[in-house]
């Protein structure tokens, strides 16, 4: 007879696309994006007051981004044996995920910007090298770290370590996730407590005059650790099933929401961390993941596609608003350059180039290379 207390086992099967996964991917990239497009409203002009007060808190999308990460890299490792050739795919195939698109992105900025800076000196070019090998700028401003030469890359230099530190634990096997406790407690509390300097604030972090380490030690990366006990929770049968019973209430899930909502609208404890947007974006994301599961769902089939393309948004909405405010200036109609339309412009012409650039170059070459390299 089975417990009260376990869900049934197709709640517990962990295979196939996680719908709302994609959802909530595609609500993340609109926060971003329109963070950074919002700024293109002046002060009193239409829409400048309800953007601001809807989007001030946008950057947390990118918080959001880390905890689903941390999730999808226990998911799709669920069944992995270890071993050299299966962590080689696995690296070669997250890598390949990102890094083609990320080069080609930035290339396209570099030239759009091209002839705003008049030349490429050898400094860009080295910026350049340094970004797209997710090499950091500057030793200071935590956790950006001198961004990279395309901004929103200094994110992707958090996401190629955390799946660098997934490829080491998996040589452990089965005690994979072990190993990559040892890491994390290693990089984040043991090192920083050596140099008097344990904090959970990504803008606190000491300067060890290492590019690497100072990496490695930002606090930041707890939102990857948040999402990845979610995840190891989501696939291990007695916390999945305490997590289902808990988050099957409507009223906890609410209440979850709420809380995470008026945290975002409210600016209270706001900013990147594990104790911030971090941890209301991880608790929300739970809140989803078990509310969901087991459940038929129909979604508008364009969220689910906002999310599937995310990537290509978060890479190519910043070179599309240059290249616009670039061909304002070009044709002498800088006036046009604010104000909602002009949001509109950047908004709608990125989600076009976007769609163009998942069909065509995330999802024909991505391929291309999965057949060349056999993974």
């Amino acid at each position: 007879m089975t417990s009260n207390y376990f869900p049934p086992k197709e709640l517990i099967k962990t295979t196939g696309k996680i719908d709302i996964i994609q959802v909530l991917r595609g609500i993340a990239v609109v926060m971003v994006i329109i963070f950074h497009f919002k700024d293109t409203i002046r002060p009193g002009e239409f829409l400048k007051k309800e953007l601001d007060f809807l989007f001030n808190s946008g950057a947390a999308g990118v918080d959001l981004f880390f905890v689903i990460s941390g999730f999808i890299m226990v998911f799709v490792t669920r069944n992995s044996s270890g071993g050299i050739l299966y962590v080689k795919k696995f690296f070669i195939k997250r890598f390949l995920r990102i890094w083609p698109l990320y080069v080609i992105a930035t290339l396209a900025y570099a030239i759009i910007v091209a002839p705003v800076v008049a030349n490429i000196s050898l400094t860009i070019v080295v910026q350049i090298l340094k970004s797209i090998l997710f090499i950091p700028l500057s030793y200071l401003d935590p956790p950006f770290l001198g961004y990279a030469y395309l901004g929103v890359g200094w994110s992707l230099n958090y996401e190629m370590y955390f799946y660098l530190l997934i490829s080491i634990s998996l040589f452990a096997g089965k005690y994979k996730w072990f190993l990559f406790a040892v890491l994390i407690v290693s990089t984040l509390i043991i090192l920083p407590l050596a140099y008097g300097n344990l904090t959970f604030r990504p803008l606190e972090t000491r300067n060890y005059n290492s590019l690497l380490v100072n990496l490695i030690t930002n606090p930041i990366i707890w939102e990857f650790v948040y999402g990845t006990i979610i995840g190891l929770f989501y696939i291990t049968p007695i916390p999945a099933s305490i997590c289902q019973i808990i988050f099957q209430s409507r009223t906890v899930v609410i209440s979850v929401i709420v809380i995470a909502v008026w945290q975002y609208f409210s600016g209270f404890y706001g900013g990147h961390g594990p104790l911030y947007w971090g941890l209301s974006m991880a608790m929300a994301f739970m809140a989803m993941i078990f509310y969901t599961r087991g459940k038929s769902i129909k979604y508008p089939s364009w969220l689910i596609y906002l999310g599937d393309i995310s990537f290509s948004v978060y890479l190519w909405h910043v070179p599309v608003a240059v290249l616009i405010h670039y061909i304002f200036d070009l044709l002498s109609i800088p006036a046009l350059w604010s104000g909602a339309p002009t949001l509109f412009l950047n908004v709608s012409f990125t989600l076009i180039l976007s769609h163009i650039s998942y069909q065509l170059i995330e999802k024909k070459l991505h391929s291309i290379f999965i057949t060349k390299f056999k993974i």
